[in-house]
């Protein structure tokens, strides 16, 4: 199929997608090559509204990585939508073998092993380096497309994501089989955290003509949407909101801890407000980024990221040497210069919140 032009029809809408020179297939130099240069390019084609229907702002998507590593493979696309959902996508051909049942079990196991793989800021660093080989900064990219003013709230939600498994998994490819629809439709019956969905993309037209390509999200369930309205709401996370929320905690121990430092963080002025699922809020560094993160269902975190500190590396160091000498944090830890990961302190009653509060009060200042 060659052709110079595509359009995209979603809810009976058409679209025109930029491509020029299309050749076999869509792109490149066979169908599943073609699909899967289609979908880095132009994430778009995935529908948002197909996966999340009724919803006043459905799924958009920025691709962070193509061949995502993931231990000894590597993923096809991995996006993210601007509720800090990861998206994992691989694409099949309904030719292939692997269509039926092998593929399933394969991203299933993507998504299994993901927060190994890409916890502790790792993640943000392969996305990273994947947009500057293409020529751009992926804070430019993000703020483009979500309209983003918090950037790190938006990686700390991403992160928060990825350590309670909330993600979304997409087989794509140009025929998703019946037996492959039952099973992504039981799987979304059954899985609370994980949805699982098929993207078919059906292309019409000629090789001397336009060709129209159509999108088709396979394997919702209504119990799946109904499940997503009742539990997927953001919230801002006020002083007052936080406060409301700590009787409501599982761990009340935590819910404790984390009620005194919020009193210290709004007495000192350095609350840093979070938008999110679960209850979270940080506290404020001299930069303006949050130096400590606090969340509901994890803890407390730091993130070893030198730019947070007015002097860099140096600062960065010290901080970190006066958590471990108040024995807060990991000794094992070492930071050095690129090296950014998550470290969680061990603040587990009263007297260690004292001793971060004492810590804290040097460097908020």
């Amino acid at each position: 199929m060659t052709t110079d032009e595509i359009f995209l029809l979603e809810d009976g809408r058409a679209h025109e997608l930029p491509v020029r020179t299309m050749r076999q297939g869509i792109l490149g130099g066979n169908l599943e090559d073609a699909l899967q240069l289609l979908l880095e390019r132009f994430p778009q084609v995935i529908p948002g509204r197909q996966i999340d229907p009724g919803a006043e702002d459905p799924p958009r998507f920025v691709l962070l990585r193509r061949e995502a590593p993931l231990g000894a493979w590597s993923l096809d696309h991995l996006l993210v939508d601007q509720a800090g959902v990861l998206t994992l996508l691989e694409c099949k051909l309904a030719q292939n073998a692997e269509s039926r049942r092998d593929v399933i079990g394969q991203i299933i196991e993507y998504a299994a092993n993901a927060k190994t793989a890409w916890g502790e800021g790792r993640l943000r660093d392969l996305a990273n380096s994947y947009w500057l080989s293409r020529g751009r900064a992926l804070n430019d990219v993000l703020k483009e497309a979500f309209e983003l003013e918090d950037l790190e709230g938006f990686w700390s939600t991403v992160e928060s994501n990825l350590e309670q498994g909330n993600s979304r998994l997409i087989v794509a490819g140009d025929e998703i089989r019946p037996e492959v629809r039952r099973m992504l439709e039981y799987l979304n019956e059954e899985m609370q955290h994980v949805e699982v969905l098929g993207l078919e993309l059906r292309c019409y037209g000629s090789a001397e003509d336009r060709v129209v390509l159509v999108p088709t999200i396979i394997g919702q369930t209504q119990a799946r949407v109904d499940r997503r309205k009742a539990g997927s709401e953001r919230r801002i996370w006020s002083v007052s909101r936080l406060r409301e929320s700590f009787p409501e905690w599982e761990d009340q121990s935590r819910a404790k801890v984390c009620a005194r430092l919020l009193d210290w963080a709004e007495k000192t002025g350095s609350f840093y407000q979070s938008t999110a699922q679960n209850a979270s809020f940080g506290i404020r560094s001299p930069t303006g980024r949050r130096l400590l993160y606090v969340y509901e269902r994890e803890g407390l975190y730091i993130y070893t990221d030198s730019s947070i500190f007015s002097q860099g590396l140096e600062d960065l160091r010290l901080f970190i040497g006066q958590l471990k000498d108040a024995n807060l944090l990991m000794r094992e830890l070492d930071v050095m210069e690129g090296n950014k990961q998550w470290a969680k302190l061990s603040v587990a009653d009263e007297p260690a919140v004292d001793q971060l509060t004492q810590v804290l009060e040097s460097w908020i200042a």
